[in-house]
C-alpha cells in the first residue's frame, strides 16, 4: 500500500468516526458557556439555541450528503469536489473572446 492509498484509508477511517458520532447526537458541552449560571436575557437564550440547532442541521446535512456520495462513487465521495468556485477571470474572457469586437465597424 503506497503512502497516498495509507493516508486516504486513514482520513476515510476517520471520517467514518465522525459520521458515527455525528449520528449520536451528543449533548452539547457547557464548557463555552460563561461562568455565570444563565444568560440575563431570555430571548438571548432562545438565540443562542437557535444558532446551535441550525449549525447542528447544517453538519447534520452535511455528513449526509458527504455518505450518499460515497454510496455513489465510493471512498473518494467523502471527499468536497475541488471544483467548487468558477475561475472568473477564465469565464470572463472566454465570453469576451466570443462577442464580437467593437473596434472597426466595417462598412458594406
Amino acid at each position: 500500500m503506497s503512502a497516498k492509498q495509507k493516508q486516504m484509508q486513514d482520513f476515510l477511517n476517520r471520517k467514518r468516526k465522525m459520521d458515527l458520532n455525528v449520528e449520536k447526537e451528543p449533548e452539547p458541552s457547557t464548557s463555552s458557556e460563561p461562568s455565570n449560571a444563565e444568560p440575563v436575557d431570555v430571548e438571548e437564550a432562545k438565540k443562542e439555541k437557535q444558532k446551535y440547532e441550525k449549525a447542528k442541521k447544517a453538519i447534520l446535512f452535511e455528513a449526509k450528503r458527504a455518505k450518499e456520495r460515497a454510496d455513489e462513487m465510493g471512498p473518494q465521495g467523502y471527499l468536497k469536489p475541488k471544483s467548487l468556485g468558477t475561475n472568473k477571470e477564465f469565464l470572463r474572457r472566454t465570453i469576451e473572446s466570443t462577442m464580437p469586437r467593437r473596434g472597426k465597424e466595417d462598412s458594406k
